[in-house]
């Protein structure tokens, strides 16, 4: 039997009592994904479809795995039939393991909202429009905001918000006796670090996505910098360029990033009160840091003369350190460090494509033909074009094919003949797999949605560059494997679609007192290789890559929330919306 003292000291132990209870069962929420009762569902329905919908005159389809001889177009709101068509034969998809029939629907363009019926089998809702992304677009901006590294307000972020982080002074990693204020910037993915690379990476696609469809970006998305004459989406970087200008040493260099020993608690960020560590410089860093400076010095010169100097001098001190260390030595964690993420993982091809990249942005910065020697060397050892935290190339190509200062027909024709290669292989890819992504068996690893958006951005600049038809089609499809034509049936993007991501390991949105998670945030997908314990035991040995994958917290290596996807995915649908407009 127990009893309760009203002693002060008996009080205090059941509050500590009370306390440790509830640490516990927050805790299992995140690991058992608790938070909503649905738990998976991905294996309910054999409709898969992009579960937010299908622009207007655009190719529009989707994939079935069941059997029958048509189906039908419904008018959700009057179940009124509005089309219909035969399912044809189905082909193998090796990925997943399916036999799936494409349902392919581009004649219809009828505005509204509707749903697949084949037999007693219904999809979920989806609509038509001229511009079915613009919300999903403005979302993962807003995402950004969410995981800000500081205070977030309820008038901005409403039950989403979250008390200041992580507002000590780092610890430098190489001299403890030093600190350095690095508050500041978004939290990187589902944990509490912040990696230059990574945020180079997220700052490449976002701005690159303004610079080429500025027209895509002209709403406010409710943010504390909304209202003062400059894009939401130009404020939101701004405030990753400002905790990123924080990361230069005195002398150049830049620090490789900003986290803890281990990994992220399991607690809200302004719970979260480990020990920061700035870890040393890198090769990385200062390249990544470099270039994105160049491009936002051009790009922010419009809206604010004095940033726009700021970054111009970090990135010619950024070049200056970089010339003055020239042997590439790749970043490793130290001994102590207990994890491992996206900005950790060594790049390809070494420094090659970031030192090309850097080099490329300085160039179209001020035309120095110093630059444009170094572009030209660094791309003659350029394997592959990419625009992923391992991979930055992509925006070197971009930089170079845009720039307004003069250029060589040689290196121009040379992108242009790796971009036609690589994009008639993805195409090549999607119309050759069941569900029409351009994912082999083999691709589907850690950050596999990092591959569908990073190609489809390769698409895109394909597209401008070769005016191919085919090209805007595969980006379709990639995007409609991202938002539920897929084999698990999962909008791999919270708060979108009927099916979507409820459990992600993102630690903001299972320790908030809200069923649903953060919205707008986009998550690593499939992969194969099982990398974290919880999916090697809960995800049979012998499940095709394109279904390994599990919607819960405790999931990292496939349901971690990964912010340069939710930045690419910005650069795709703000194409797709611009494509619209034209």
């Amino acid at each position: 039997m127990y009893s309760l003292s009203t002693g002060s000291s008996s009080v205090i132990r059941i509050t500590k009592v009370i306390e440790s209870l509830e640490k516990f069962f927050m805790t299992m929420s995140f690991v058992q994904g608790m938070k909503n009762p649905k738990g998976n569902v991905y294996m309910k329905s054999k409709i898969y479809l992009n579960q937010i919908g299908y622009i207007s005159h655009m190719p529009k389809s989707a994939a079935y795995t069941g059997t029958g001889s048509f189906y039908q177009i419904i008018e959700a709101v009057s179940g009124k039939l509005v089309y219909s068509g035969t399912i044809p034969k189905p082909v193998s998809d090796e990925a997943s393991g399916d036999n799936v029939s494409q349902l392919d629907f581009s004649t219809f363009n009828m505005y509204g909202k509707f749903f697949i019926r084949i037999g007693r089998r219904r999809s979920c809702d989806f609509i038509i429009s001229a511009h079915p992304y613009k919300d999903l677009k403005n979302a993962l901006i807003k995402g950004m905001y969410y995981n800000r590294c500081g205070k977030t307000h309820s008038a901005y972020a409403g039950e989403y918000a979250h008390e200041a982080c992580h507002t000590a002074r780092a610890f430098l990693f190489e001299d403890i006796s030093r600190t350095l204020d690095v508050s500041g910037g978004w939290h990187d993915g589902g944990n509490y670090c912040k990696y230059v690379t990574t945020a180079c990476t997220q700052l490449g696609h976002m701005l690159y996505a303004y610079q080429l469809f500025a027209e895509s970006f002209a709403e406010k998305i409710s943010i504390p910098e909304s209202g003062n004459n400059m894009p939401d989406i130009l404020n939101e970087c701004k405030t990753e360029l400002l905790w990123l200008l924080k990361m230069q040493a005195r002398d150049g260099g830049v620090y490789h990033k900003v986290g803890s020993l281990e990994a992220s608690r399991l607690v809200l960020p302004e719970d979260d009160k480990e020990k920061q560590y700035v870890f040393p410089r890198s090769h990385e860093a200062a390249a990544y840091f470099t270039a994105v400076m160049a491009l936002s010095s051009r790009i922010y010169r419009t809206y604010d003369s004095g940033f726009a100097g700021i970054l111009q001098d970090a990135a010619f001190k950024g070049w200056i350190w970089l010339t003055n260390n020239p042997v590439y030595e790749a970043y490793n964690n130290p001994s102590v460090v207990r994890y491992v993420t996206a900005g950790d993982r060594p790049v390809s091809d070494g420094n090659k494509p970031s030192m090309f990249w850097a080099a490329a942005e300085l160039y179209s910065l001020s035309g120095d033909k110093i630059f444009h020697d170094n572009l030209a060397e660094a791309y003659d050892s350029v394997t592959g074009i990419g625009f992923t935290p391992q991979n930055v190339s992509g925006f070197g190509v971009t930089s170079y094919v845009l720039t307004a200062r003069k250029t060589s027909a040689h290196i121009i024709n040379k992108i242009k003949r790796n971009l036609r290669i690589a994009a008639d292989n993805l195409y090549s890819l999607s119309q050759n797999t069941g569900y029409k992504a351009a994912l082999s068996p083999e691709d589907y690893i850690i950050d596999s949605n990092m591959k569908v958006l990073s190609d489809s951005m390769l698409l895109i600049l394909s597209y401008k560059l070769l005016d191919c038809e085919d090209y805007i089609h595969t980006v379709l499809n990639q995007l409609n494997y991202l938002l539920g034509k897929n084999a698990v049936g999962t909008c791999f993007v919270t708060g979108f679609g009927n099916e979507s991501v409820y459990h992600p390991h993102h630690r903001l949105s299972a320790f908030d007192e809200i069923e649903a998670p953060v919205p707008g945030l986009v998550v690593n997908g499939p992969n194969r290789h099982k990398d974290d314990d919880f999916a090697k035991w809960n995800i049979p040995h012998n499940t095709p890559p394109a279904k390994s994958y599990i919607d819960s917290g405790l999931c990292y290596s496939a349901n971690e929330t990964a912010s340069h996807c939710g930045s690419a995915a910005v650069f795709v649908t703000a194409f797709l919306d611009a494509l619209e407009k034209k």
